[in-house]
């Protein structure tokens, strides 16, 4: 688990410092920060320049020479990414370990086919979860003896395969869900309702990644606990009804109390409350939980960033302003 981060001259950040929990929630203005950490971690645990975003000298914040990230992890050791503007390669050091999950605010919404990996074991659900159908087409086969944790489970008596769907109808109630591959064209598909995805919205097929991901990365770690699971998540409320965006709040609460470490950039204040909701409830530690809210000078070309507390009760230390305040301010516009 990483247990800091470090960034030095990395785009919009000068310095900065972030102490990571299980659940670590980014928050804040548009371009403001947030994804920028996220790739930070990105690319420690790839070594090397991330793919469509550019050559490593447009990481480096303006005027400075080069960037350094570091993660600090839970057994004492430091995981480094440095680069110097001019040279041809970056000096590349250890990856993360385990499992790492990226999951793009760019993923794909509803498609009617999907590429199936004929090259070798896939450990995720893919960044844009391009890998879904393959991904749990596993779960007959190498991932069999997996179960859901007790925190996770939705319905008593059945795998990790219905409970998936399970938590699907905790965002669209009565929904039915299936998916078919076919490996001699190398592709697969997904059907709500016996329809194709693209008569249903972007919704399910949005969220669908995240929820099989968690379910089969947290019966991963009920098997092993020695293989550390790290998820990385974009904006995972896009397309959700503001009860779905609770409940997905609830469902990265649940991981973390797992064992996985979850790092998500989000503007939903109804995310937000379900994982203070969580907490109340006592389903995870207020100790686990750490918000950062982020703000960035006029020019954009700095960023600071706001550490926000949060306690047994679900209650925040204090209220920033902008920090998930506009519902407020929009009402005294009204009145």
């Amino acid at each position: 688990m990483i247990t800091e981060l470090s960034l030095e001259n990395f785009k919009a950040f000068e310095k900065e410092t972030f102490a990571f929990g299980r659940l670590n929630v980014l928050t804040g203005l548009n371009s403001s920060g947030k994804s920028s950490v996220i790739q930070a971690v990105r690319l420690v645990h790839e070594q090397k320049p991330l793919d469509g975003l550019g050559p490593l000298q447009e990481y480096v914040r303006s005027d400075c020479g080069g960037l350094s990230v570091q993660c600090a992890m839970h057994d004492k050791s430091i995981l480094e990414f440095s680069y110097a503007k001019g040279e041809e390669h970056p000096q590349c050091g250890t990856p993360l370990s385990g499992i790492v999950s990226y999951i793009s605010a760019d993923r794909f919404g509803p498609k009617n086919s999907l590429p199936l990996h004929i090259d070798g074991y896939i450990q995720t659900v893919g960044a844009r979860g391009e890998n879904i159908v393959d991904f749990l087409s596993r779960l007959d086969g190498d991932w069999d003896v997996l179960r859901v944790p007790p925190v996770l489970v939705a319905k008593e008596g059945v795998g990790i395969k219905e409970n998936i769907k399970e938590w699907l109808r905790t965002l669209s109630p009565g929904v039915d869900f299936h998916y078919e591959v076919y490996p001699h064209t190398d592709t697969g598909r997904t059907e709500f309702d016996k329809h194709r995805p693209v008569h249903v919205g972007f919704g399910l097929s949005y969220t669908l990644p995240i929820i099989a991901g968690v379910l089969v990365h947290a019966g991963q770690l009920a098997v092993n606990r020695e293989t550390p699971i790290l998820l990385l998540l974009e904006n995972p409320e896009a397309h959700l009804h503001p009860s779905g965006q609770t409940k997905m709040g609830e469902l990265l609460s649940l991981a973390a109390s797992c064992g996985i470490q979850v790092i998500v950039e989000t503007h939903s204040d109804h995310l937000v409350n379900g994982i203070r909701i969580a907490v109340k409830e006592g389903k995870l530690s207020p100790d686990d939980v750490k918000f950062y809210f982020f703000k960035s000078d006029n020019s954009g070309d700095s960023a600071s960033v706001e550490t926000i507390s949060i306690d047994r009760y679900g209650m925040m230390d204090h209220w920033p302003d902008g920090f998930f305040d506009e519902t407020e301010k929009n009402l005294m516009r009204l009145i």
